[in-house]
């Protein structure tokens, strides 16, 4: 009986003890430049949170506190080809040239380099710009936020126009 008790408090222990051995799980791997073979694990809730502030400061317009979550050399690589400098001027000029803009998340998903060093919080989304000239710029974004000491240190942007029954797709 005292040996059952045991293995049955053994396998009790074993399956709740659960959080080591997923944490250590890889998916996906990286297959070139200076990431190569390294593979990722999943993200924490924090990365999610950060990119979320961003989206709240960026449909407020407020450049000031969006700039502020942004790593001191952090750039971004726009789906149009561009490579742009992140800082609070970038936003105040970018912002002044809008009337309103509306930046909708369709889902956030977060991976981490297996070794901690970089998250990157992967975003399918629309955009809607209205330029104080009047024109309307709307697309369907895809982007990737790099993410570096709880910094946000890259952003890289891929768009596709809408598609003119974008509200009928389920995702």
């Amino acid at each position: 009986m005292k040996k059952q008790l045991l293995i049955l408090c053994a396998i009790i222990i074993c399956s709740c003890n659960t959080s080591e051995k997923s944490s250590s799980l890889t998916v996906g791997e990286w297959y070139t430049g200076e990431l190569k073979g390294k593979s990722f694990k999943l993200g924490e809730q924090k990365n999610i949170d950060l990119v979320k502030m961003a989206g709240k400061y960026y449909n407020a317009q407020d450049a000031k506190n969006l700039a502020s979550l942004f790593s001191e050399n952090a750039k971004i690589y726009t789906h149009s080809g561009e490579m742009l400098e992140v800082s609070e001027a970038l936003y105040e000029n970018y912002f002044a040239s809008l009337d309103s803009l509306k930046w909708v998340p369709h889902g956030l998903s977060t991976q981490t380099l297996e070794d901690n060093s970089i998250a990157v919080v992967s975003i399918p989304s629309s955009d809607s710009r209205y330029l104080k000239n009047g024109e309307i710029l709307e697309n369907f974004l895809f982007e990737r936020f790099w993410i570096v000491n709880d910094k946000i240190q890259t952003i890289v942007q891929y768009k596709r126009e809408l598609p003119k029954n974008f509200e009928e797709i389920e995702f």
